[in-house]
């Protein structure tokens, strides 16, 4: 295992995060020499043995095909990262008993391999699980977690030593709807985390649905009525025996104001003023781009800054978001998943907090219409100091030819899937930043599996989980096994990985800080949290391609209270942890 270092005041310098519609089954064009990125299933040789359960097969029933989220996150404080993953329950009756699986399921990694910890940790929910949502809701230093569910959601409470305990009631937490993505994020800037809920419809399990054809399918959310999104404020400060607390302000923040079908949600701010807002993704509808007001209010201001529909004023069938600078400009611009037919969407951000749309200038509106996107991630994969992307696809729909699916993969797909969910399998998609505002480029190395196999894929998280310096991905599948994806690029360069914490705060991850930094004058910036894709949480800590660089020269971190602190010189190709108090004031 790679060292982990701390920067400290004393520390100097330190010894070495196309246009037209073709056939999504089809093998992927090559770009280049056979495309640079390159993935390599090992979820099987790391003892990351997991398959995704439905529930019935052929019952049609809506959320099956929507779910499940993941995550990476260090649960015991070892360094490394561990996995969480979603299940359902395994009787998908509105009103049947819940199965005996859990709905999560936690792997504990020790020296890159995987062990299911699940019954020890004391995860014993059997809800229908959706997401996850990772961060420390009383200032521990532990890493808590949120689990979304079809009905209700679970929150729980790391003990230290790998035990985990639901505390949602005992907590204040109630939330009963179909819910999907979450995020932690301070949006009152108190030092406590709170907690926002996307919700999606309000699913009624009438008749099975039929496509065009007549064929029995799932639903179109649009004949179920919208819901409202969740924000529940941290008043742990307050409690009388210093248990984690949480009060329902949705109503108070004017979230509660505009119904939606939310899906992802992204923090972020968006307008720089150093306070933390969110995007909401609305499947089919108009998406959300709630603007933090500072006095604990938000208002819906998606549409005057350019964000809410496409480029005709149409909503689309948003589900992951990802956010970065995509064209080197400086500024944050937004990645969206939309179903196929529609173009994966790219906001790019410009001065004045307004946004514009760039898919087709950035080359990745052609190649994503005929795919179905859900989970999503921004990267520098090949460490050469811009970000590339992978988009997670699976469809929700049935093709139109009904005699697709055997000629595509003779009645089973790739992963060994029933022929039933062969229906609704693609492949996901890489694509390779060329970098100065530059188009991308989709890739398709010959060995790389990520944008090989077919699956009907739906989560999508990045992380280190081997810390060896490059960032490897996991999907999740329905209906099929856990992918998790090592990194194999070719790399073009060096890279740094950054962890932000605030000592005061029982030394949690300082979510909403901006950490920058500098190589050879060129200065990139991230946003720390990690909460983004869909139904997921990434790795916490923030990772650079630093190109040839062999060294940064400094490092900038913007704490989420606005407060700026510069920290020195770094050799490249190293772990650091930054604590707030300990870098330089401006």
């Amino acid at each position: 295992m790679r060292m982990f270092l701390v920067f400290a005041l004393t520390a100097s310098l330190l010894p070495g995060c196309g246009s037209g519609v073709k056939d999504s089954s089809a093998e992927p064009a090559v770009s280049g020499q056979g495309g640079i990125l390159r993935f390599t299933s090992v979820a099987t040789d790391r003892g990351l043995i997991f398959s995704h359960h439905p529930g019935k097969e052929r019952r049609y029933y809506f959320p099956e095909i929507m779910c499940a989220g993941a995550a990476f996150f260090d649960s015991d404080g070892d360094n490394d990262l561990d996995v969480l993953l979603i299940d359902a329950r395994e009787e998908t009756e509105p009103a049947g008993i819940a199965g005996t699986r859990s709905s999560c399921r936690l792997f504990r990694q020790d020296d890159k391999r995987f062990l299911d910890v699940t019954e020890s940790a004391g995860l014993t929910d059997h809800g229908y699980g959706m997401g996850v949502a990772a961060g420390d809701v009383n200032n521990d230093g532990r890493p808590d977690f949120y689990v979304t569910c079809v009905g209700a959601d679970s929150l729980y409470l790391n003990l230290g030593e790998n035990r985990f305990q639901n505390i949602s009631e005992a907590a204040g937490i109630q939330n009963d709807r179909w819910s999907a993505s979450a995020c932690f994020v301070d949006f009152d800037r108190d030092g406590w985390l709170d907690l926002f809920v996307t919700n999606y419809v309000d699913y009624q399990p009438f008749a099975p649905c039929r496509d065009g054809s007549g064929r029995d399918d799932y639903c179109n959310p649009a004949i179920f009525p919208r819901t409202t999104d969740r924000l529940f404020r941290n008043v742990t400060a307050n409690s009388s025996d210093g248990s984690p607390k949480f009060i329902d302000v949705s109503v108070a923040a004017g979230i509660a104001g505009r119904a939606g079908a939310g899906l992802g949600v992204l923090c972020g701010d968006f307008n720089g003023d150093f306070w933390p807002d969110l995007y909401v993704a609305n499947d089919g509808h108009a998406n959300f781009l709630w603007m933090n007001q500072r006095d604990g209010t938000f208002r819906d201001e998606a549409v005057l800054m350019g964000v809410a529909n496409d480029v005709v004023g149409r909503g689309q069938g948003s589900m992951g978001l990802a956010s970065g600078d995509l064209n080197a400009d400086g500024l944050p611009d937004i990645l969206v998943t939309n179903l196929e037919g529609e173009n994966n969407a790219v906001y790019a951000s410009v001065q004045g907090g307004v946004f514009t749309e760039i898919s087709r200038e950035l080359g990745l509106f052609g190649p994503s219409l005929p795919s179905t996107g859900f989970g999503v991630v921004l990267e520098d994969f090949d460490h050469d100091g811009d970000l590339d992307a992978a988009v997670a696809n699976g469809r929700v729909r049935r093709p139109g030819d009904a005699d697709q699916t055997a000629s595509r993969s003779n009645g089973k797909t790739e992963s060994g899937l029933d022929v039933f969910w062969n229906d609704y399998s693609e492949r996901s998609q890489l694509f390779e930043n060329a970098g100065s505002g530059g188009e991308f480029a989709e890739q398709a190395h010959p060995d790389d599996q990520f944008s090989r196999d077919l699956a009907v894929s739906r989560a999508l998280v990045s992380g280190d989980f081997d810390n060896d310096g490059d960032i490897d991905l996991l999907s999740t599948q329905i209906a099929g096994p856990v992918r998790l994806y090592e990194n194999q690029t070719a790399s073009k360069g060096n890279w740094i990985s950054i962890r932000v914490i605030d000592p005061a705060l029982g030394g949690r991850d300082a979510y909403g800080s901006v950490v920058s930094v500098t190589a050879d004058k060129s200065r990139v910036s991230r946003y720390a949290n990690p909460a983004s894709s869909y139904l997921s949480s990434c790795d916490p800590r923030v990772h650079f391609g630093i190109g040839g660089s062999d060294r940064v020269d400094r490092i900038d971190v913007i704490w989420p209270d606005g407060v700026a602190e510069e920290f020195p010189e770094a050799l490249a190709n190293q772990f650091l942890i930054l604590k707030r108090g300990e870098g330089k004031r401006p």
